[in-house]
């Protein structure tokens, strides 16, 4: 709730952390982005372009997360990423989940983005256990690099995957 996101923003006010989407509705985040001097991230409200260039023109974020299939897919995320870099946005890029294939699309996608405005990534494949694909980047010392291999570099391991849901001719 909005007054709960209030009085914890004031409480850890001499704190050094961000603040991030602290509420369900874009305009219950931005009132409490009013009142708070910390950084701000907007997250989850962010799901399209239009909602983007609204919180730059309110001023309702410091920096931003995008997700792959939030925001509709690798064209969109790209589109996004771009008007944040035009706009000087920081961003971290990365989706709602995922193993070795989405972490595959996040490393893409962060290499291709300008370092100053990158503020972080996610591996989401070091967070599962089964891996579903050969060749996915890997963090290291809390670094992880995108294949130079065609496509996303990987090769999905059908064996695991099982039989496909759809198929589409």
């Amino acid at each position: 709730m909005q007054h709960e996101a209030v009085r914890i923003a004031k409480a850890v006010r001499d704190v050094d952390v961000y603040i991030e989407q602290p509420c369900l509705t874009y305009e219950e985040c931005l009132a409490v982005r009013r009142q708070t001097p910390h950084p701000f991230v907007l997250d989850e409200n962010i799901d399209e372009l239009g909602m983007l260039l609204r919180a730059k023109a309110d001023l309702a974020m410091d920096l931003v997360n995008l997700k792959i299939s939030k925001l509709g897919g690798l064209t969109k995320i790209r589109q996004a990423r771009d008007l944040c870099v035009s706009m000087g946005i920081g961003m971290t890029l990365e989706d709602s989940w995922g193993g070795d294939i989405t972490t595959a699309a996040i490393a893409h996608l962060a290499h291709s983005t300008p370092t100053e405005f990158q503020f972080s990534s996610t591996d989401f494949n070091s967070y599962v256990t089964v891996s579903i694909a050969d060749g996915a980047p890997q963090r290291v010392n809390g670094r992880m690099a995108a294949s130079k291999e065609p496509g996303l570099g990987i090769t999905p391991k059908m064996d695991v995957l099982g039989k496909p849901v759809v198929e589409v001719f």
